[in-house]
């Protein structure tokens, strides 16, 4: 199984990034997490440019997601929405479709005491709209994450590991079961 790991954050050391990267180590054996290209690479979004032939930076993400058995993001939270560069990047996704039942999982840290709560309610929301696969036990919020991973990135919260591992556990069962589910139709 593939999952594709997205990063909101353009942070060099961003605490969603090291959550991603955490989640490499932590899934079973049988599935990969690779991470997407860098989202800042993609134009803003422009329905001029969203045509039969859009910028190869669209190309590729797009190709990236549809490879995907599944995705998981993980999104800081700026001025309680979503950061630009992950919202643009669904964006460039509105009329494409590659999220059509996809399972999706979400992780949103922030160094608050919310724990990214207004993103991921948000992100829900939109991730609706491109009727993505969603499954609340594939949903993660993660508050004071300042304090649960340390300078080289390492989660050190033993109860964050484990929230995290669930998650895990739980994208990659709701992606097998789709899987299956898909094949049976």
């Amino acid at each position: 199984m593939r999952i594709l790991a997205v990063s909101g954050s353009l942070r060099e050391r961003s605490f969603n990034a090291a959550l991603l990267k955490a989640a490499q180590k932590l899934v079973s054996g049988e599935t990969e997490i690779a991470f997407s290209s860098p989202l800042d690479r993609l134009p803003f979004f422009n329905a001029d440019l969203d045509t039969g032939n859009p910028p190869e930076s669209v190309r590729i993400w797009r190709g990236e997601l549809k490879s995907a058995d599944a995705v998981l993001i993980a999104s800081p939270e700026y001025a309680f929405a979503i950061p630009g560069v992950l919202k643009n990047a669904l964006d460039w996704i509105v009329s494409s479709a590659e999220l059509y039942g996809k399972p999706v999982g979400l992780i949103n840290a922030s160094p608050g005491y919310g724990g990214a709560s207004k993103v991921q309610e948000m992100l829900v929301q939109l991730l609706k709209v491109l009727t993505a696969g969603l499954n609340d036990e594939c949903l993660l919020r993660v508050a004071s994450v300042n304090k649960k991973i340390n300078a080289e990135g390492s989660i050190t919260d033993l109860k964050t590991e484990e929230e995290l591992r669930i998650c895990l556990r739980n994208l990659e069962k709701f992606a097998r079961d789709s899987a299956e589910s898909a094949f049976l139709k």
